[in-house]
């Protein structure tokens, strides 16, 4: 089975192993430093005359004078215990040995019966003396404290260390990944409380792991979310002041008429009625297109749907002493909901012909472009006219709402509810499409449709 290696578990794994590095370092270093100042006098009565001295005893006055040279004059340290073992591992002084030394002298001390006749004798762990009647004793030299499974001392030592490393491990833990999650757990109460200002810390956001990459797609969340709250209130705000001229008209209607009923402004009122039933059906459907809904997937020819897309215009073309020249490739295909896509080049054609000049041209020039990678094709799809443009700093927001540009066109709005080129761009967006305008080089604005081609076997 393949255990997926995110940056987060190679992260605990660091913290795991470190610890458990630390810990076997700083346990033989304490052991180390532990063992030295608890065997320090052990090695230095191993290293000194004593044993000598004991056999030189031994051999002057036998086992008599050595007991009472042991008892009386023989210069032990405090932190060790010297014993003189007989053949019976028995100490001449009668002292008890402690019991989990008793295997040890038998095996590696005394030695076996019988062993002392062998023509191999094994290596002992303490000097041997021998006495003028041929006995032999053995110097066993032991450190206080200490058995043979260690000491207290090193007990202890190995507990502060083992406590020492468990509490470090748990502060980087409790620093790298308890405390990210308690600020996102902050920030999303926040959040759901209705603060929409509230952000994951940067130095949280900017970490280069699961955790990071969650508290910053957070942020971009909360981001994503102040931005729709604030288009939707603008909305709301552009809407009424759309509807409010409507109705302060309606409401001058009514009055006149109440004044004068034999004057005929039904004409009017309609007018302001139906103006007012598109600005609220435009809303509508920008709103709707904002929603994910799941549009059609149907095949459409884009050079046929422009074709008839310019024949249903040439009328309002005529109108407005202007014409549309169209110039496309045959066989562009895509996939989508034909209703949106063809909505969505009506409202750029019509917005074209409404601001082109008499005697010029609507130029609508749709082509395909081949990629180079293992990407889709792109059919590219630009409208010119030869307007008054929009300004540099106008050419992105002219696709948010109620955009009104400040070049002395405004008149040309006076229909306009100012959500058609947002509607155009979240048409295009929900097909995996952009939209996008320039100026055009000798005057006029050209705007460019990006659409991914369509795949055909």
């Amino acid at each position: 089975m393949n255990i997926p290696y995110t940056s987060f578990y190679v992260r605990t794994a660091m913290y795991i192993g470190g610890a458990l590095a630390a810990f076997v370092l700083a346990g033989a270093m304490s052991l180390g430093l532990i063992a030295a100042w608890e065997l320090q006098g052990y090695i230095e009565t191993r290293h000194s005359t004593l044993a000598e001295e004991a056999a030189q005893v031994l051999a002057a006055g036998g086992e008599e004078r050595l007991i009472s040279w042991m008892s009386n004059e023989a210069s032990i340290p405090e932190n060790v215990s010297v014993y003189i073992l007989n053949d019976d591992s028995e100490d001449i002084l009668g002292r008890k040995i402690p019991e989990y030394y008793v295997d040890f002298i038998r095996e590696s001390v005394i030695g076996s019966p019988g062993q002392e006749h062998d023509n191999y004798q094994p290596v002992r762990l303490a000097p041997m003396i021998i006495a003028p009647d041929g006995k032999i004793y053995a110097v066993l030299i032991i450190p206080k404290g200490i058995s043979l499974w260690g000491s207290n001392a090193t007990i202890i030592g190995l507990l502060i260390v083992a406590a020492l490393v468990i509490a470090s491990v748990a502060w980087l833990i409790a620093r790298t990944i308890t405390r990210p999650i308690s600020e996102l757990q902050l920030a999303v109460r926040e959040l759901a409380s209705g603060d929409i200002d509230t952000r994951v810390p940067a130095v949280i956001a900017e970490r280069k792991d699961e955790l990071g990459n969650l508290a910053a797609d957070f942020n971009i969340m909360a981001d994503r979310l102040q931005q729709l709250i604030a288009g939707r209130e603008n909305l709301f705000q552009e809407m009424s002041h759309e509807l409010r001229s409507p109705l302060a008209r309606l409401q001058a209607s009514i009055a006149l008429a109440a004044e004068r009923p034999n004057m005929d402004i039904r004409d009017q009122i309609e007018r302001e009625i139906a103006r007012m039933n598109h600005v609220i059906g435009e809303m509508l459907r920008y709103s709707s297109l904002g929603a994910k809904v799941s549009n059609k997937r149907q095949l459409m020819r884009v050079n046929r749907r422009l074709a008839g897309i310019v024949e249903n215009e040439e009328v309002e073309a005529v109108n407005n002493g202007c014409r549309i020249e169209l110039d496309s490739e045959s066989g562009l295909a895509v996939i989508g909901d034909p209703e949106l896509l063809v909505s969505g080049f009506e409202n750029i054609i019509r917005n074209a012909i409404r601001f082109a000049p008499p005697e010029t041209a609507v130029e609508i020039v749709a082509r395909r472009q081949s990629s180079i990678s293992d990407e889709a094709d792109k059919i590219i799809v630009t409208i010119s006219d030869r307007g008054p443009g929009v300004a540099t700093e106008g050419l992105e927001k002219i696709f948010e709402p109620y955009f009104r540009m400040a070049n002395g066109s405004d008149s040309k709005h006076k229909d306009s509810t100012g959500l058609g080129l947002a509607i155009v761009k979240r048409v295009f967006s929900h097909h995996g499409g952009t939209v996008s305008a320039k100026q055009r080089s000798g005057g006029g604005l050209t705007i460019t449709v990006v659409l991914p081609a369509a795949v055909l076997d």
